[in-house]
């Protein structure tokens, strides 16, 4: 039943992919608009704890002081991925896996490794149905899944809680826009010749893609993944405003 279900959310979803691109081209300026106007909005009423959470990332993410000695750093040794590595690709992946539950893929799961496999993959995402769609592959570039695991416990109604809360939403902001930008360009094109990256998969999958479907990908990575990145963090800041 759920396997029928899937594959025609599958083909719905193929069906509305360039129509819904030329929509977001369409409504890209009251989008952006709508983005602007919240952010502004939230800086002028907000806890400057949700910057020192983002300052923290960044501080952790790039080494700025040195000086702390953080047990976990993105600099990866002996051929092993980090700690800071590992849990980067369970976000990235964890995103995937999220999107295949929301399509009906119930099973679906993801493997993270300890140190890059032959085609240089630092994890994998496995469909219970062994088929994808291009919500399934954009995931990780536009949802931001610590920002979403921390959003209802703003629900809670213990005001001491909320420095620790505001702190972490900062951090995880942070995380996601940057670890964005990097997985971006590191699944820009394959790593490994003759494998493949989630974007050139987006208009046909791996290992029947073309040189114009890779460009189709492309073409529709830079309309969407912006345009639902500014959606998804309006969503957010209009929902933290709320509980300010």
């Amino acid at each position: 039943m759920f396997i029928g279900l899937s594959k025609l959310v599958d083909r719905l979803l193929g069906l509305i992919m360039w129509p819904l691109a030329a929509a977001v081209i369409y409504y890209y300026s009251e989008i952006f608009s709508l983005f602007i106007t919240t952010v502004s909005i939230f800086i002028e009423n907000a806890s400057p704890i949700y910057l020192a959470g983002a300052a923290f990332f960044l501080i952790f993410r790039f080494n700025f002081l040195p000086f702390l000695k953080f047990p976990s750093s993105w600099n990866n040794k002996k051929g092993k991925y980090s700690f800071a590595s590992r849990l980067d690709t369970w976000e990235h992946e964890r995103a995937h896996w999220l999107f295949a539950i929301l399509t009906f893929k119930f099973g679906s799961r993801i493997e993270v490794f300890d140190k890059p496999n032959e085609k240089g993959h630092a994890g994998y995402f496995h469909s219970s149905t062994n088929s994808y769609n291009w919500l399934i592959t954009i995931g990780p570039y536009f949802f931001p899944t610590f920002t979403f695991l921390l959003l209802p416990l703003f629900l809670i109604p213990y005001e001491p809680l909320y420095p620790f809360l505001e702190f972490a939403l900062g951090w995880s902001i942070s995380f996601h826009i940057i670890q964005n930008i990097v997985d971006v360009k590191k699944n820009w094109n394959p790593s490994v010749k003759g494998s493949y990256s989630d974007l050139t998969t987006l208009t046909k999958e791996y290992p029947n893609q073309t040189r114009f479907s890779i460009f189709r990908s492309h073409v529709f990575a830079i309309v969407m993944i912006p345009a639902l990145n500014l959606i998804i963090f309006s969503f957010v800041l209009l929902f933290l405003m709320k509980n300010l």
